[in-house]
């Protein structure tokens, strides 16, 4: 007979762990399902150099450290860890006179839990792409969609293209890698980052050490079997300018559906969140919960910390439901 958890999660990214932490600190038994073939998610896989700020009690610390304090923290109570395995079906079976959720994956394995808590951040995604002709052809020789080492640019006259909080971040993280001065181009002249990033980079303008074009747009990408140089517009103006460059970093952000789990027949929150009950994060599915950035509902903010507050709601109203009590979270300090 295969064994029933108390508690499946999807995701093993910061969320997931803290969820199997909070889980396994009230001894209920816990499994994560996660689709990558390591802990620590996109945090883990995306960025594990850059730099977290959000954190409470870290001023700052980067995305692998962060994922490894997760892990230690939220494993140290034995959790089961499934990695590389994409969930698929999810269903009710009976078992042992009760009913219980069976989460089936790509591969045919089966998991069986009395509670499923889904953390799997903005699900499956892929970076959004330049519209520029033959742009899959400078992958690899070049181009790029993450910073995963900075090593990798060092020294190189690096182009960022963006304006969110990553375009920003790596402008400000790179500085101590890459030739200066690092160019960042972004299609409107108001950038969507924090405004500390961007009061910092426009400090670094001033020393030139970055060099800000706005309003502008990459039009054509040319090199010699490797990326040489980039050509840019201002879109404002018209005018046309050619900039040296030998890594071209794009982060415009990225294309994220859930998957099979959309298929479940959970109530959605816009096109790309479970729709949850704030108060316990539980979903239109009976005995199915959500965390994190996947989980949605009126006035939520997207932080990393809100999640770490979404997963201890979430397990501790999931055991609550298990073993029939109130919603107690047993204080880990007396």
């Amino acid at each position: 007979m295969s064994q029933v958890y108390d508690i499946t999660i999807i995701g093993a990214g910061p969320v997931g762990l803290a969820t199997a932490y909070y889980a396994g600190h009230r001894e209920a038994t816990v499994c994560i399902v996660e689709s990558l073939e390591q802990l620590g998610g996109q945090v883990a896989a995306v960025y594990p150099e850059k730099h977290v700020f959000d954190v409470a009690g870290h001023p700052k610390v980067q995305g692998q450290a962060l994922a490894d304090l997760c892990a230690e923290q939220g494993l140290q109570f034995g959790a089961d860890v499934l990695l590389g395995e994409e969930v698929k079906d999810l269903t009710r079976i009976g078992q042992n006179g009760e009913e219980v959720l069976q989460l089936t994956t790509h591969s045919g394995k089966a998991v069986q839990s009395r509670v499923l808590i889904v953390t799997a951040g903005h699900g499956a995604f892929e970076p959004r792409k330049l519209g520029v002709d033959g742009v899959d052809a400078w992958e690899g020789k070049g181009l790029h969609y993450f910073v995963r080492q900075k090593d990798a640019f060092r020294d190189k006259s690096c182009v960022i293209v963006g304006g969110g909080d990553s375009a920003l971040d790596w402008t400000l993280g790179l500085q101590d890698t890459a030739a200066l001065p690092i160019t960042l181009i972004h299609r409107r002249e108001r950038f969507r980052a924090l405004e500390s990033s961007v009061t910092a980079a426009r400090r670094l303008e001033e020393e030139g050490k970055v060099r800000i074009v706005v309003p502008a747009e990459v039009r054509e990408i040319d090199g010699n079997g490797t990326v040489e140089r980039v050509l840019v517009e201002n879109t404002s103006t018209g005018e046309t300018q050619e900039i040296a460059c030998d890594a071209l970093i794009t982060l415009l952000g990225f294309h994220s559906h859930l998957g099979s789990i959309a298929d479940w027949g959970l109530e959605l929150h816009g096109k790309r969140q479970i729709l949850v009950d704030p108060a316990t994060m539980e979903t239109s599915l009976p005995g199915v919960y959500a965390a994190g950035d996947v989980a949605g509902y009126e006035g939520k903010i997207t932080l990393i910390t809100i999640g770490f507050g979404e997963a201890a709601i979430a397990a501790n109203n999931a055991i609550a439901k298990i073993r029939g009590e109130k919603v107690q979270p047993k204080y880990s300090t007396d």
